[in-house]
């Protein structure tokens, strides 16, 4: 049986619900949709779709709160893998995931994903109550809530491949929350979206945090990879960080036991309050863009983790609507954000591959012609007491 209440197919040659499956559609020969369910160990139950176009592939899990694992980019004649070789090699099923486990950083045990959700309830580090006993865990439970509704939609019309799933996340006494995820994928071309719609189910209202945990390694990046991210106002979070905020834009070639770094963002934006952020290898011929609204995702954190590759190489593009502090230190500092009885919240990201030097070139110029809009932009040169906890 499916691992959800319902699974509905919108194009008559999909096959049934049940089973693994590969297909094509018939008019659109390059689309392939694929869906497996892994077996044995860590990752048995956990079940994967792959959308394709022929530019493209991704990797999507229902099982992990409709987390990517990774993208399959097409430059050239190779495909470029597009997420990080976490220490954790493979999909871990939910049910292997000690979230409650007592130091609170039990959701480390199933992080490998390009995109992965923090929240609904709380992000950021582990909160304690005043015995000790754990009360919010590191980055929440909605990366690992298995989706309890899926549907697939091959819209010939609009030439694109919707998967939708959707998480629950409640609890008596507590939040009911929904959050509905749409990953779109057009019929061609280096690009897809995503579309989150977060729901308070309640007759009361919802307090919520959500930070999207978008992670890259090798190969695009490594040492003398770039992050162009346009400001208003830059912090570093921790000493370390403020260290190194002269190279805060470039990446370094592995250090064994390097100590990870993030630093805080206001970002800039159009008229229109939409922005973007590149990433860009060493060698100016790849880059992955991530486009989205401030209006939607107010602050953003960049992560770096610049230490052995077998250690986890990686570094992370995260926009977010609070910054990934404990919980009280951002309830204190009004950025744990509320949601009215039975009202919803949208998030949006396109994520967007650039595949030749000249692509790469347009979109550094993008990033730049946003941060030329800035007349003034604010670097602090250490943590801010209100932002960092």
């Amino acid at each position: 049986m499916p691992a959800y209440d319902s699974i509905e197919y919108f194009t008559t040659n999909l096959p049934a619900a049940e089973g693994d499956f590969v297909c094509t559609l018939p008019d659109f020969p390059n689309v392939t949709i694929e869906r497996k369910t892994f077996r044995g160990g860590p990752s048995d139950g956990v079940e994967l779709f792959v959308l394709s176009n022929g530019s493209l592939s991704v990797y999507v899990m229902p099982t992990r709160g409709m987390g990517i694992w990774k993208v399959e980019v097409k430059q050239r004649n190779e495909s470029v893998r597009v997420g990080w070789n976490s220490p954790v090699p493979f999909p871990v099923n939910p049910r292997n995931v000690p979230l409650d486990q007592p130091d609170g950083l039990g959701w480390l045990r199933g992080f490998n994903e390009f995109v992965a959700r923090c929240g609904l309830e709380s992000n950021g580090a582990p909160e304690f109550n005043a015995n000790g006993t754990l009360r919010f865990g590191l980055h929440g439970r909605i990366q690992n809530t298995p989706a309890f509704s899926v549907r697939l939609e091959a819209d010939a019309e609009k030439k694109e491949v919707r998967l939708t799933g959707r998480m629950f996340e409640g609890r008596l006494f507590f939040n009911t929350l929904e959050l509905e995820s749409t990953l779109t994928v057009p019929f061609e071309g280096a690009s897809f979206r995503v579309d989150d719609v977060v729901k308070n189910q309640a007759a009361r209202p919802a307090e919520i945090e959500l930070l999207y945990h978008v992670n890259t390694g090798n190969p695009v990046a490594d040492g003398g990879a770039r992050m162009e991210i346009p400001f208003e106002r830059l912090v570093p979070r921790c000493p370390w960080a403020a260290k190194n905020l002269e190279t805060v834009a470039e990446l370094h070639a592995p250090v064994t036991g390097e100590p990870e770094m993030c630093y805080y963002y206001e970002l800039a934006a159009d008229a229109d309050g939409n922005t973007q952020t590149f990433l860009r290898n060493a060698a100016g011929d790849f880059g992955v863009t991530l486009a989205f609204s401030r209006k939607e995702f107010p602050f953003f954190c960049q992560w770096k983790a610049q230490h052995a590759a077998q250690d986890g190489y990686v570094t992370g593009m995260e926009p977010c609507i609070n910054f990934p502090n404990s919980r009280a230190f951002e309830h204190a500092h009004g950025r744990v954000a509320v949601l009215e009885p039975n009202s919803s919240r949208h998030f949006g990201i396109t994520f967007r591959f650039s595949t030749t030097p000249e692509q790469v070139a347009a979109s550094s110029a993008a990033v730049a012609q946003l941060q030329a809009s800035v007349a003034a932009p604010v670097v602090e040169s250490q943590p801010n007491p209100d932002w960092c906890e």
